[in-house]
């Protein structure tokens, strides 16, 4: 996901200011192509990814944030462009990743012990 929105500064406001500091400016003209064939595999790469670490740690609560925002972000993605569902669906997937870290910790540190 990072790489469609540091190619893709003008719909991005986050990273506006720091793409065009950067010059990446340049990449608008591929920016339906990182759209259309870059952003949704990584979206399933971070299900993917979630339901990985799910496996090593059995917390439900990281694996249904994870399901949520990704089925959120495609939803949003492909029924309707809905910018402000994409944005809690990417924030809801960093929230479920620092979720699954702090679980895979807590197992980590239970399987020391």
């Amino acid at each position: 996901m990072l790489i469609t929105a540091l190619a893709c500064p003008v719909c991005w406001p986050l990273f506006a200011g720091i793409g065009g500091a950067l010059g990446l400016g340049i990449l608008a003209p591929w920016e339906g192509i990182m759209m259309d064939y870059v952003f949704p595999p990584f979206v399933l790469v971070a299900l993917i990814g979630t339901v990985l670490s799910y496996r090593n740690h059995r917390q439900l609560i990281p694996l249904v944030f994870g399901v949520a925002s990704a089925s959120l972000i495609l939803f949003a993605f492909y029924v309707g462009w809905q910018l402000v569902l994409m944005y809690i669906g990417i924030f809801g997937l960093l929230i479920a990743s620092v979720l699954s870290y702090l679980a895979n910790k807590k197992q980590a540190l239970i399987c020391e012990s």
